[in-house]
């Protein structure tokens, strides 16, 4: 497994018990079972973590306007920090293909979701991304 795949996991970790509990990040990693003592993992996985909290707002009316038909307290915790990380990842970290950002997220989802999670997370990502993409040729 990847440094960063692993680092995506301990965000993903992150991400479902400051959503579950309502916690800051702060509480969150005091609160996860983590062992992890590569400093490039964990600090990526910070990253992750932070920068998704820092622009919650933004990237939570991108899924609001793309998951159609589904409100936010109807998708599943886990299917929602995946997709916020795969936002942030998308919209902020620009050394981060957009492409891979997605591959991680639907591979995440296939592991700590339902049989058809990937599909709608995806869905979305992949929605969103073309939306960025057009963006960025505008500038």
């Amino acid at each position: 497994m990847t440094a960063r795949r692993k680092a995506r996991e301990l965000a993903l970790k992150a991400l479902y018990v400051m959503d579950l509990l309502g916690v800051k990040s702060s509480e969150a990693w005091k609160i996860i079972d983590h062992d992890e003592k590569n400093e490039k993992i964990e600090g990526f996985a910070r990253e992750l973590v932070e920068g998704t909290e820092k622009n919650l707002d933004f990237i939570d009316r991108l899924i609001f306007e793309y998951a159609r038909n589904w409100e936010m307290d109807r998708i599943a915790k886990v299917d929602k920090a995946i997709i916020r990380m795969g936002l942030y990842e998308i919209y902020f970290e620009e050394n981060i293909p957009k492409n891979a950002s997605i591959n991680e997220a639907v591979e995440l989802a296939k592991y700590y979701s339902t049989s058809k999670s990937h599909k709608f997370i995806n869905g979305i990502l992949d929605s969103c991304s073309r939306k960025s993409a057009k963006a960025d040729e505008n500038r």
